[in-house]
């Protein structure tokens, strides 16, 4: 089973041609490229084109996508009504960060302040 949970942020990155994200990812093995199934979604409702579209989709074949359990939903639900007011922890960070701790891996993202008020997970700012 794969370590991280890839977010969204350092997918961006990539495909923004950012070295230091090129590099993080080219050091794990294939087995630790994998996202949830929210980041496939939000990577694909920010293209603007086909042309990004085939772009993104391409790049994605490449991860092993996580489906949301049932428990990581209900997780999701309670975090975003604990942390929700107090931090503007968003709904869908609260399903990537569900579904790191569902299935036990370490979230990899360059935006660990969207995460911080979820102390129960793991989070690693690769760059």
């Amino acid at each position: 089973m794969a370590r991280y949970l890839i977010d969204s942020s350092i997918l961006i990155d990539l495909l923004r041609d950012h070295a230091p994200a090129r590099r993080w990812l080219d050091g794990l093995p294939a087995a630790d490229w994998t996202i949830s199934v929210v980041t496939e979604a939000e990577l694909l409702t920010g293209c603007r084109n086909k042309r990004e579209q085939s772009a993104v989709a391409s790049e994605l074949s490449q991860y092993q996508v996580l489906w949301l359990t049932q428990v990581a939903q209900q997780q999701a639900i309670s975090w975003l009504v604990r942390h929700r007011l107090a931090s503007s922890v968003g709904f869908l960070d609260c399903l990537i960060a569900a579904t790191a701790a569902e299935y036990g891996l370490v979230l990899a993202t360059v935006n660990d302040k969207h995460f911080r008020a979820i102390k129960e997970l793991s989070v690693e700012r690769p760059y």
